[in-house]
């Protein structure tokens, strides 16, 4: 697990713990930590934890299968769920222990309710429809960004039911209003964002096929397959709109799901230059169905050899970052085996300083460690945990710098120094580094 993780495992180990975290921070979690904490009654297993974000990839894909098929017949939604799957972003957020891969499966089940109010027009489709509104702020408050698109789809499609439509998103939008307010005396919790530039908003795709825009292995041909996925879901988009009644859900849905897959990445970038930064790849992660969707639709008009070729291709360039992302280290940071490292060699008398609070939760998390530094002075030897970036280390030395410190850790490795202690030997992982610090005399 990574620092977000570990914040929702922490947030749900006890209904205490949760009421001290929402007094500081998060508040606007509140839905899915409640549901966590169900859920962290029958186990707190890393797998899980993770297991609510796997189910809802399934059902998001199983969703979206059944839009396109309604669409385009069966193999436009086999076609749209299989691009789906294959995208290392639905792997990456399906198996975290956080709301996002939630957040796709409201934002497509709210789409798939929508087909269905539209098509059939009954009162409990209308009353699914507003159910299914009310679950996007619940997951994420930023999946609310998708509701223009359903506008777009209404007005396209011609539909006269704006009064059951308006109705139901305006209650369903009842709790992203409740969230907003409980949760505006935190906007600070946002205040690590800095305000986007152009090279994100180009590399937006990544919010499809990666977590973040930096390269690194295996990012290239998962960036190409993002701009490759829009690409041919805006050709599905226009093919659809040739294909489909002047009025219809055919045009609707062509309209709707490009402005579903473009408007909420672009609606945060803008508020990010004019107002407070809010933009992140992952809270808009939600978007990402919306042009697969049509690019599914596109793929399925291929011939069935060609088109399970282009599937091919897409598992292919998928493939690096899906290899990634299973790998020790996959989600950003490698806790368990720098906890192992420190267990394993660990001896009586040790004492261990952690650079900043979230790598206390992750080593404390995968192994026994030895006990925190205090204020007396350290008898033995001294374990030091620091992040693995170079903005946290001080140039020409292993140490931390004062960017990669809390002022606790800062207060304790400045004193370590004044004691005499350097570093004798180090271990990096993904994401974190472990420093052993002896007394230079003990050392010699």
């Amino acid at each position: 697990m990574w620092a977000d993780e570990l914040a929702t495992a922490e947030a749900v180990s006890s209904l205490a713990e949760l009421r001290r975290v929402l007094a500081d921070r998060d508040v606007v979690f509140v839905p899915y930590y409640l549901l966590m904490l169900l859920w962290s009654w029958f186990g707190g297993a890393d797998w899980w934890l993770r297991l609510p974000s796997a189910i809802g990839v399934g059902v998001a894909a199983g969703l979206l299968a059944d839009l396109g098929r309604r669409l385009g017949g069966v193999r436009a939604g086999v076609c749209a769920a299989a691009l789906l799957v294959a995208l290392p972003s639905m792997s990456r957020y399906g198996q975290e222990a956080r709301p996002y891969a939630l957040a796709v499966a409201a934002a497509v089940l709210s789409f798939w309710a929508l087909h269905r109010a539209l098509d059939r027009g009954e009162r409990r489709d209308w009353v699914l429809y507003g159910v299914a509104v009310a679950m996007l702020p619940c997951t994420h408050l930023f999946a609310v960004l998708v509701l223009p698109a359903h506008l777009v789809v209404a007005a396209v499609a011609r539909a006269r039911v704006w009064r059951p439509l308006l109705v139901s998103m305006g209650l369903g939008c009842l709790p992203a209003a409740a969230l907003a307010v409980a949760s505006a005396s935190q906007v600070g919790q946002v205040g690590w964002l800095g305000v986007p530039g152009w090279r994100d908003l180009v590399l937006v795709r990544s919010a499809i096929t990666s977590w973040r825009p930096e390269p690194e292995v295996g990012h290239l041909p998962a960036l190409l397959l993002g701009w490759a996925v829009a690409a041919v879901g805006v050709l599905g988009a226009l093919l659809l709109w040739r294909a489909s009644p002047r009025a219809g859900l055919g045009r609707g849905f062509a309209a709707g799901a490009v402005v579903w897959g473009v408007l909420p990445p672009l609606l945060l970038f803008a508020v990010s230059q004019v107002a407070t930064p809010v933009y992140n790849t992952r809270y808009v992660l939600a978007a990402a169905p919306g042009l697969v969707l049509l690019a599914g639709w596109a793929v399925s008009r291929l011939r069935v050899p060609v088109a399970a070729v282009a599937v091919v291709i897409a598992v292919a360039l998928a493939w690096p970052q899906q290899v990634r992302l299973r790998e020790a280290g996959g989600h950003e940071v490698d806790y368990r085996s720098a906890a192992g490292w420190v267990s394993a060699e660990r001896a009586q008398g040790d004492a261990v300083v952690f650079a900043v609070p979230w790598v206390r939760e992750g080593l404390s998390r995968y192994g026994e460690l030895p006990r925190e530094l205090g204020a007396a002075p350290a008898a033995g030897r001294v374990w030091l945990v620091r992040e693995e970036t170079s903005r946290a280390v001080r140039p020409g030395t292993d140490l931390p710098s004062r960017y990669g410190l809390a002022e606790v850790g800062a207060a304790k490795v400045t004193r370590l120094l004044s004691e005499g202690f350097t570093v004798r030997r180090q271990h990096g992982w993904r994401g974190v580094t472990v420093l052993l610090l002896e007394r230079q005399a003990e050392a010699r």
